[in-house]
């Protein structure tokens, strides 16, 4: 029910997330022990602010700051539990893309709604609740009839605990209760969209692959119809007669030598379509 393991047996994306979010929040802890306000600097240039919307980083340092300490277990344990199954199944290059793009889209998503509809452009959102939300959309996607303990208390399938999350972040949303409730919702859309990519064997690599097939079939039938010809990926020749001329009055102002090879090997081509058509 609560799929733990080692940590050591802990998939290396999991681990490496585990890692990065226990440094940053024992630096800004170590902060507090040692009288040193090193959280205030880490909140003020990590955090994801509404009104500095396009300082671009923040979109992914603020998914792994924490300066409470049970929202630092709770989010841990969260991705202890679900996170290892769901990079085991989906396979580790999916995981990271699940997880960043889940933390990227639910800050992009989130953003609209403090500067416009809760008129809040200066609150400051921290924590990997969003990238998190993403992870249970795919694990309930994954294993719909595994059972969990919602909240450490309440049995219920994964499938419904997922949905019953999602109304209780739309209810809240509207309230001050200092819960990014727009930016779990955004996890959430981000985790349907990555799955549905999943589900349809829809990657970005793949996508650069077929443009690049199209892109190579494309000039493949332009060099069939004589379209488009390129010599040694230097120069393209359209008028027959315009680059013949070019080339012999290069030739007449430095000789030969200063030819290019494409631009010889296009002299000799041109000399012997010409003899053969006897001009």
């Amino acid at each position: 029910m609560f799929g733990m393991k080692p940590f050591n047996m802990l998939t290396s994306p999991v681990k490496i997330l585990l890692s990065i979010n226990t440094v940053v929040f024992a630096l800004s802890l170590l902060g507090s022990l040692l009288r040193v306000d090193i959280s205030s600097w880490i909140v003020g240039y990590g955090a994801l602010i509404p009104e500095y919307y396009t300082q671009w980083w923040r979109y992914i340092t603020y998914a792994f700051i924490h300066v409470n300490v049970w929202h630092f277990l709770f989010n841990m344990l969260a991705l202890w539990m679900f996170g290892d199954d769901v990079a085991l199944f989906i396979g580790y290059r999916w995981f990271w893309g699940l997880y960043l793009f889940s933390a990227v889209f639910a800050a992009l998503f989130s953003i609209p709604f403090y500067l416009v509809h809760l008129m809040n452009p200066y609150a400051l959102i921290i924590g990997a609740s969003g990238a998190l939300m993403g992870i249970f959309v795919a694990y309930a996607k994954l294993f719909p009839d595994r059972m969990i303990l919602l909240f450490f208390v309440i049995p219920m399938k994964i499938s419904h605990a997922i949905w019953f999350l999602i109304v209780v972040d739309i209810l809240l949303s509207h309230t001050n209760d200092s819960v990014a409730h727009f930016t779990h919702l955004g996890g959430v859309l981000a985790g349907f969209i990555c799955m549905y990519c999943y589900r349809k064997g829809i990657s970005w690599s793949g996508l650069r692959g077929e443009m690049r097939q199209r892109r190579e079939a494309t000039v493949r039938a332009k060099e069939h119809s004589g379209e488009g010809k390129v010599l040694e990926g230097e120069v393209g020749y359209i008028d027959e007669d315009k680059e013949l001329n070019m080339i012999l009055e290069k030739v007449g102002k430095g000789g030969v030598n200063s030819l290019t090879e494409s631009e010889k090997t296009y002299l000799i081509e041109a000399s012997k379509r010409r003899r053969r058509g006897g001009i």
